[in-house]
């Protein structure tokens, strides 16, 4: 089960990075704000 280890080390390097994380979230808002500011646009 070498895929299942690997799995659960690049688990534990994502949850030992919460900078990754709230890079992830600040994207992930960048882009629902603009979808909104186009959807509002084309109306």
């Amino acid at each position: 089960m070498p895929h299942a280890a690997h799995v659960r080390d690049t688990t534990d390097q994502v949850r030992s990075q919460p900078v990754m994380n709230s890079i992830i979230y600040i994207v992930g808002l960048v882009v629902v704000v603009l979808f909104i500011l186009s959807f509002l646009g084309l109306r």
